[in-house]
């Protein structure tokens, strides 16, 4: 084979040699400036139409003039090296070199661009900043406050699965996030992300959901609503006593349909629905079980000194109860002392 305009015999690469077709073929093109949009708030960068994160500034640079370089159809753009100078905070001059594989050639060009820095702010940003959501979710005791216990665990589960979420989609974010006479208000920026931050924290503290909406304005002819969605802590907390059937049971779990209680005067379990629940009546708090000297011990009582007057009480021993050190768990309600396991 020769080429078609020197006449060389060899290899060809679009019918001319190797000389006169590097001479007249350039296999990248680099745009004479690229403009690089930084939010002011979360200092996000916008590329080809999608907000990115970077470690840092000189990092977004190369990315995003390593995007703008187009290579001619057929090569392969497999290295680019970059040197980048400031020319003020705004412009930065960047000096290319791009490693092409074409055929079975392998080639170096180089080339020149200036990369303008643009402030703006992200569509995220501006509805943060302008406290906007669609959902609210409103955590409330039920005739009780939340503990500062539970508050944390409230705030650390909600931030956790907004987080999360932002993995998918960095419009969902918090909005608000405040403590309120009772309970604990989210404001968050999408329905979806408070219906299922409302379901998770249901199905973990065997809470109450409701829901309501409310229309807000219409857009391109549709309503727009913001919903709210009322999680109802149940009265009870794990290893609390309450009166159920007119005896006292422990709470050992809750799931969001049930909780398991344990009859303190016979130690068997029961699974009951959480409706059934909803009324029931707290008579002991974990700091009201305390622990009593064992002054005797049988097979089917235990002689105990009483934790708040400290007279010998005898308390019938539940089936499969045994006594391990030399106090024992106990709770007194209306001068009753039940063993608790």
């Amino acid at each position: 084979m020769f080429c078609v305009r020197c006449g060389r015999e060899g290899s060809t690469y679009e019918s001319l040699c190797v000389e006169c077709f590097l001479k007249n073929n350039r296999f990248t093109s680099v745009p004479d400036h690229v403009d690089l949009f930084r939010c002011a708030y979360c200092e996000e960068y916008l590329i080809e139409g999608k907000w990115r994160k970077f470690a840092s500034l000189p990092e977004a640079i190369r990315d995003a003039v390593k995007r703008s370089i187009e290579t001619k159809r057929g090569a392969d753009l497999t290295q680019v090296k970059m040197k980048i100078e400031e020319a003020d905070a705004k412009n930065f001059h960047v000096h290319t070199l791009s490693t092409i594989e074409y055929s079975d050639l392998k080639l170096e060009e180089e080339a020149k661009t200036t990369v303008r820095l643009k402030g703006t702010v992200c569509p995220r940003c501006s509805k943060m900043v302008g406290n906007y959501y669609e959902s609210i979710i409103q955590v409330r005791g039920r005739e009780r406050k939340l503990t500062e216990n539970q508050k944390q665990y409230l705030l650390g589960e909600i931030t956790s699965r907004v987080e999360e979420a932002q993995n998918d989609n960095r419009e969902m974010f918090i909005s608000k996030l405040q403590e309120v006479p009772g309970g604990l208000d989210a404001y968050l920026s999408s329905i979806s992300l408070g219906k299922s931050i409302a379901k998770t924290l249901a199905e973990k503290l065997g809470a109450e959901v409701k829901e309501s909406s409310t229309l807000v304005t219409q857009k391109e002819g549709r309503d727009v609503y913001r919903v709210t969605y009322l999680v109802r802590l149940p009265a009870y907390m794990r290893g609390e006593v309450v009166l159920h059937k007119a005896k006292p049971h422990l709470v050992m779990t809750i799931t969001s349909t049930s909780t398991k209680l344990l009859d303190l005067k016979t130690h068997e379990p029961v699974n009951v629905g959480n409706m059934e629940l909803h009324e029931v009546k707290v008579i002991g708090k974990i700091e009201d079980i305390h622990e009593a000297v064992v002054l005797a011990d049988s097979k089917r009582e235990v002689q105990i000194m009483h934790p708040r007057t400290f007279a010998t009480v005898e308390v019938r021993k539940p089936q499969h109860f045994e006594v391990s050190g030399e106090t024992v768990r106990v709770f007194v309600h209306e001068e009753d002392v039940y063993l608790v396991p």
